[in-house]
């Protein structure tokens, strides 16, 4: 039972991904609604700010507009596997990602006063660091229409480590925009497997945009817990 937890927790730590696949392509601004999968309350928005190439910010609020997290992404030195940093007001978690020539210094705080970790992680040809995600699709959008799978080591900062997942070609889930075209992205572990559901992403086929998430969110509700959310994004042009 502790082993199928952990699994649980290093996929929600996984799960930068869901507000962090920030649109690294995006215009200057651009809105995700996150919706409870259990539910169908909103549980909170995100707001990501394209302030130029290189700099990015993610800025998330409760229901009630109340920013609760804050989120700064670096792609100068790369669009795949950027530099970044989130800290959490819920409940004090901080994730610092920050490439240092051919390595990356990762440090991670779980909550406020827990310990922060901290070791480097070698760069790896195949590696995703958060809203790379967005940047990867885009990169091999041709190969991944043509159904081809691709397997990526995506970084989990809570184990400072990588974790093997495939991306590849889906059927779109009910109430998707008929524009759309579905990814999932699903463990290669047979183990993670077991423990966790596959994200589910929709793109304009047009402007390869970022319509839709589904999957386990990577922001806590203040008891601590990832909820899996559905996020419909809106964009301000």
């Amino acid at each position: 039972m502790q082993s199928m937890y952990s699994l649980r927790f290093v996929f929600t730590s996984l799960l930068l991904f869901s507000s962090s696949w920030s649109l690294a392509n995006a215009p200057s601004s651009a809105v995700g609604q996150a919706f409870s999968l259990e539910t169908g309350d909103l549980v909170y928005t995100e707001k990501h700010i394209k302030f130029d190439n290189a700099q990015h910010q993610v800025i998330y609020s409760e229901p009630d507009g109340t920013v609760f997290a804050r989120k700064q992404i670096d792609f100068s030195n790369s669009l795949i596997r950027p530099s970044f940093q989130q800290e959490n007001d819920r409940n004090g978690e901080a994730i610092a990602v920050k490439q240092a020539g051919e390595r990356f210094l990762v440090k991670y705080r779980q909550q406020n006063g827990s310990e922060t970790k901290e070791e480097t992680v070698a760069d790896k040809p195949n590696m995703v660091i958060d809203a790379g995600f967005d940047a990867f699709v885009r990169q091999y959008w041709q190969p991944l229409l043509s159904g081809k799978a691709m397997d990526i080591e995506y970084l989990v900062p809570s184990k400072r480590t990588t974790f093997s997942f495939r991306f590849q070609l889906a059927d779109c889930l009910a109430e998707t925009p008929s524009s759309a075209v579905c990814f999932t992205l699903s463990p290669v572990s047979w183990l993670v497997k077991m423990a966790v559901d596959p994200i589910v992403v929709a793109y304009d086929t047009s402007s390869q945009r970022l319509l839709r998430f589904t999957g386990r969110a990577n922001i806590s509700n203040a008891a601590g817990k990832y909820q899996s959310v559905d996020i419909r994004y809106q964009y301000n042009d």
